[in-house]
């Protein structure tokens, strides 16, 4: 009976038929399971709302600066992941709080420093405290005739507080006199270390 088939051919002939179905069956699961990916039990199925562009200007505290390439950079973030505008406005402002959170408890660290050097100064000089800081405070004032900006940054970096520089201001306030006058090294010399200066100025 050469008119038979063999079975081998037989079974070829099926797999081969089948193939193309099998294909084209894995590729419709895998299209259902990503559309299914924003799907939930209650909201069935989901219509992804992806804008353009997205706009952030609506979050940012007032008094800081909008951002437009930081804005743009997470927009990229925010379309890949396919958020919305709302979805995406909640997670940028979460990370904004939490930002302001981590800023507010590093200022609140340096204070906290500075306030323990306002008290180290207090406990080191003990009884001469204020005498001491009045003779630093004339000091600071002199030498901030010279240095405009000197007050703020005594201020601003804290260093005002710093028993060191209260001695070494104070150090200064020594130097000048009750009428103006620079005090000698030796007592009674007339000569001044600093002819040229006027240290009336500064009473």
């Amino acid at each position: 009976d050469g008119g038979d088939v063999p079975a081998d051919a037989d079974s070829n002939s099926g797999a081969d038929d089948t193939a193309p179905a099998e294909e084209g069956e894995v590729k419709d699961t895998e299209s259902s399971a990503e559309g299914a990916k924003n799907d939930t039990i209650l909201g069935g199925k989901s219509t992804p709302n992806v804008p353009d562009a997205y706009d952030f200007k609506s979050i940012v505290p007032e008094g800081m600066t909008y951002d437009e390439q930081s804005a743009a950079a997470f927009g990229d973030v925010a379309k890949k992941a396919g958020l919305s505008q709302e979805q995406a406005t909640m997670v940028a402002s979460y990370g904004m709080q939490y930002m302001q959170q981590v800023v507010d408890a590093a200022t609140k660290a340096v204070q906290d420093t500075q306030a323990e050097w306002a008290q180290e100064a207090r406990d080191t000089l003990g009884g001469q405290f204020d005498a001491v800081v009045a003779k630093a405070a004339a000091g600071r004032d002199a030498l901030a005739a010279k240095v405009p900006g000197l007050t703020q940054m005594l201020n601003e970096t804290g260093a005002g507080n710093r028993v060191e520089m209260i001695r070494l201001m104070a150090a200064v306030g020594e130097l000048i006199g009750e009428d103006g006058g620079l005090r000698s090294a030796q007592a009674g010399a007339e000569k001044s270390i600093y002819p040229n200066t006027d240290f009336k100025r500064y009473s």
